[in-house]
């Protein structure tokens, strides 16, 4: 059974509502000048857009154009968009001093977007006590994603030096993830988490210009970059939920760029040659996660039940026609050495499910599956498409389509669906900082995990790479899959409509990469 809970959506952007609110921008799809607009359509903007508290599906591929990291991880290092290597960027460069220390060096030309240079003073602030592990951040999302931090101190006007708890290994690869944006630290402390998310400082090729909440956002070149000159004049993300207004839109001229498009839209792509489908497999993984407070799913044989019913081979073939990753276990070759390329891959076993129910002694209660209508691509037609495969091996699971991600982890929440990305080429996340013992499924969806567990995922933390790491990660993921709190579905394909005339990759990442070394026009 399905319910739907979609209240009548005020028409945002619909038909040509889009076109009229580019018009009153001034800002045609490609205007023919020295540097053109670009308007790019997305299912959804962030409300906030402080680096931290926009991390998300929809807010990282616009934060990603207004923030730099301290490093950045090289995507763009291979053909396929998935290179490793960490690249200096408003950091020149790292120094371990012992396991819990490091000292890094920044440069001294990187301007704001209000004019003021960065400071390791601001560099301090960004990843401070004050802003990101105090006993009050001003960031408390922070705490969710951070490395465990205890000191980070400038010692002049260039180098600052980070002090963690434990041995951290990977702190170079933090510092060029989705928790290595710098901040400038005036702005920050007068503005306020809320204020400086509607109207942010970063150091990026581009700033923001107008921000029309739930509608569009407006960025302009910001010509001081100091990795050159941006190639677009201004970049506008706009609204637009439904995906065949995304593809209409494209083909008609009116955006430049159509994000979170389907597979099923390659076909009518294909048929006009002055735009192009571009796609990648993201390091990312589509899943299902368990809320387990006070209800029958605290029973593990009923989650795992649930996970063994799924075949991710038909899903990828029916939903993502072949181009999603079917991962063997929660793991990614990004990875690197604690990746297991032989580790068995998920199979459907209906009838161990049904012996599973059959010894929880399930009689038929019912389960709900809380989603939002394709926020993440195809996660209505998955979740119908399980509901089938759960109805026979006996579960009775309700499909229940809702409005706002507030509606979906409300009161009564059992099951839901999720993403996890995979923001470091190392072990250490998502398995960590998601599912350890601080993340939300430990602390409120009730999973009671093995001590276990909890002390590999230290082990993961706190070793370099070694073989005694590549166990402890393989071990973590063995109890993992057999609790199964939650568990993966596949790696999603995101595809991307693009005028033809645009010089742009995709990477295997959830934003997109809009600086002057990839993006032209020609």
């Amino acid at each position: 059974m399905t319910r739907l809970l979609l209240p009548n959506r005020r028409a945002v952007l619909a038909g040509g509502g889009a076109l009229a609110a580019g018009a009153a921008l001034g800002l045609p799809a490609l205007a023919q000048s020295d540097r053109p607009d670009v308007t790019i359509a997305v299912q959804a903007l962030v409300d906030n857009f402080e680096p931290i508290q926009a991390i998300s599906n929809v807010g990282m591929r616009v934060v990603n154009a207004m923030f730099d990291t301290l490093f950045y991880r090289d995507y763009l290092g291979n053909p396929e968009g998935s290179g490793n290597r960490i690249q200096p960027a408003i950091a020149t460069g790292i120094e371990r001093l012992d396991p819990q220390r490091v000292r890094v060096t920044i440069r001294d030309d990187v301007l704001f977007h209000n004019g003021e240079r960065v400071t390791a003073q601001d560099v301090a602030f960004s990843f401070g006590e004050d802003r990101m592990f105090g006993a009050e951040p001003m960031t408390p999302r922070a705490a969710y994603f951070r490395p465990d931090l205890v000191e980070v101190t400038a010692l002049d006007d260039r180098t600052v030096e980070f002090v963690t708890a434990g041995p951290d290994y990977a702190m170079e690869k933090r510092l060029a993830s989705w928790i290595g944006w710098v901040v400038p630290e005036g702005p920050f402390r007068d503005m306020g988490l809320d204020g400086f998310g509607q109207a942010p400082i970063g150091t990026g090729p581009y700033k923001m210009r107008e921000f029309i909440r739930g509608d569009r956002i407006v960025l302009e070149a910001n010509d001081d970059y100091y990795r050159g000159r941006p190639t677009a004049r201004t970049i506008t993300f706009v609204v637009v939920p439904e995906t065949a207004t995304r593809v209409a839109g494209l083909i008609s001229g009116e955006y430049d760029f159509a994000c979170a498009l389907s597979p099923d839209d390659l076909d009518l792509l294909a048929r006009y040659d002055d735009v192009d489908a571009r796609g990648a497999t993201i390091e990312n993984t589509h899943l299902i996660v368990h809320n387990q407070v006070d209800n029958i799913l605290s029973d593990k044989r009923i989650r795992k039940a649930m996970s063994l019913c799924v075949d991710r081979d038909t899903l990828n073939t029916a939903l993502w026609k072949g181009k999603a990753g079917v991962t063997n276990g929660f793991q990614m070759p990004s990875q690197g050495a604690a990746y297991d390329a032989a580790r068995p891959a998920y199979a459907q076993q209906i009838d161990t499910a049904k012996q599973l129910l059959s010894e929880a002694g399930y009689s038929g209660e019912t389960i709900t599956f809380r989603t939002l209508n394709d926020y993440y691509v195809n996660s209505v037609a998955a979740a119908q498409v399980m509901q089938q495969w759960w109805q026979e091996a006996g579960l009775n699971v309700e499909l229940v389509i809702m409005e706002n991600w507030g509606q979906v982890t409300g009161e009564g929440l059992m099951t839901r669906n999720w993403s996890n990305g995979f923001p470091l080429p190392d072990p250490v996340a998502p398995l960590t900082t998601d599912w350890g013992p601080t993340s939300n499924v430990q602390a409120n969806y009730g999973w009671k995990a093995p001590d276990e567990f909890n002390s590999l995922l230290d082990t993961i933390k706190t070793s370099p790479d070694s073989p005694e790491r590549t166990a402890a990660f393989q071990r973590a993921l063995d109890i993992f899959d057999d609790e199964a709190p939650g568990f993966p579905l596949y790696r999603p394909y995101e595809l991307y409509g693009v005028r033809a005339n645009i010089n742009w990759r995709p990477v295997t990442f959830e934003w997109m990469e809009l600086r002057p070394n990839n993006l032209t026009f020609g």
